[in-house]
């Protein structure tokens, strides 16, 4: 069965996101520029390849050095260029991971890692998106995290939390990265408030990321957000359950930006909540592109409590960013400190 999913939301994407896997990542600059690309992108067609390589060092752990990788390409065609101005975008994006991260053998929940997925090539994402006025209509292959439970201080984190929660990612588990599923969204926006509805299979079936079934499960997703800043939403799935949450983003000053999420579920992971902030972007003088992040996030499961603490720099470079960060993960039976670094190219 498809599941739709309703949400209300500003649809906001944050240019500042230093993983592909992250909504509105944007490269600053490519190693590879030359004039034929350039003609392609000025005639609408942009393809770009983004390697993301992360290390770990959790002293504490059995495994004490882990590494892990992920190489995203996208391709995008904007009709709107090419033949119409009527007309909208087509994006395909594929991933390809190897490696893993400390979560691997942590077991936690809320992953020291964004990027980590199952060893392999497949499809992501697969859509057509069409403008028809204030009303906005996506169509393909999709992944819920790409459009919801989504605040823009959070893309500049390493852990697999602060893109969409744990909460989401425990209790119902997909479409999110590394795979979405077959779907239909729509938002209309309107002054400060966009409103969105969404159809996804429920179910996932896939075969390297390609739809090999669907049904029986559907999922629903409702989300309202306001002038950017305050967001309410919530998700039913059919066989999985039902969850509400409340998103806060907020700029404190021009270089400080800070967020706080909080959501409920009746079973599973039955409250979550996170909270950081992101200075930037020139938290140094002489590094006018850098940015400083926090991170902490709270869950609540039948077997105990989950914490995580991240705080990160990411250090921005033409093509390259390099970005070190410190976690502290506090489960029931241990706490792990973890010393992480991303290097992150863009061809």
């Amino acid at each position: 069965m498809i599941s739709l999913v309703v949400h209300a939301s500003v649809a906001r994407a944050d240019e500042f996101a230093t993983s592909p896997a992250r909504p509105g990542y944007e490269a600053s600059d490519t190693i590879l520029t030359f004039d034929g690309r350039t003609d392609l992108d000025k005639r609408g067609i942009k393809l770009e390849a983004t390697y993301s390589f992360e290390m770990f060092a959790a002293p504490q752990l059995d495994e004490r050095l882990s590494t892990g990788g992920l190489l995203m390409m996208e391709l995008d065609f904007d009709f709107h260029h090419m033949v119409s101005e009527h007309l909208g975008e087509l994006r395909i994006s594929t991933t390809s991971t190897h490696g893993g991260s400390p979560s691997d053998e942590l077991m936690d929940v809320h992953g020291s890692s964004g990027n980590t997925a199952p060893k392999g090539n497949r499809l992501f994402e697969a859509w057509y998106e069409q403008p028809l006025g204030p009303l906005t209509v996506r169509a393909g292959i999709l992944a819920a995290d790409q459009e919801y439970n989504y605040a823009d201080p959070t893309t500049t984190l390493l852990g697999a939390t602060f893109g969409i929660t744990s909460q989401f990612s425990y209790n119902i588990g997909a479409p999110v990265y590394p795979v979405g599923s077959p779907g239909v969204s729509a938002r209309f926006e309107q002054g400060k408030v966009l409103l969105q509805a969404a159809v996804y299979d429920g179910t996932g079936a896939n075969t390297r990321g390609i739809p090999s079934d669907l049904g029986p499960d559907s999922l629903y997703i409702a989300e309202a957000t306001w002038d950017h800043d305050i967001g309410v939403g919530g998700w039913h799935h059919t066989d999985k359950g039902s969850g509400l949450y409340l998103t806060l983003d907020h700029n404190l000053d021009d270089m400080v930006e800070a967020f706080t999420r909080v959501g409920i579920s009746p079973r599973g992971m039955t409250t979550y909540l996170d909270a950081g902030f992101r200075i930037g972007p020139g938290p140094l003088r002489r590094r006018p592109e850098d940015f400083v992040s926090f991170g902490l996030a709270f869950a609540k499961l039948d077997a105990g409590d989950q914490i995580m603490l991240e705080t990160t720099y990411e250090a921005q470079f033409r093509w390259l960013t390099i970005q070190p960060a410190l976690q502290l993960m506090m489960l029931r039976d241990q706490t792990v400190g973890i010393i992480a670094t991303r290097m992150t190219v863009v061809f």
